[in-house]
């Protein structure tokens, strides 16, 4: 059994107790990087 493992870009910036204009910034940067669902939202690692 797979656990998901992804989670959304308001969780993560939740978690990380940054802004999501950071996240989107960072990950424009390549400083952290998202994955894209098939519609175009970032999902990040938990771990």
């Amino acid at each position: 059994m797979q656990i998901n493992r992804l989670i959304s870009i308001n969780e993560a910036s939740k978690q990380l107790g940054v802004s999501i204009s950071t996240l989107r910034r960072w990950d424009k940067s390549g400083m952290l990087v998202a994955e894209r669902t098939l519609k175009g939202h970032r999902r990040y690692d938990k771990y």
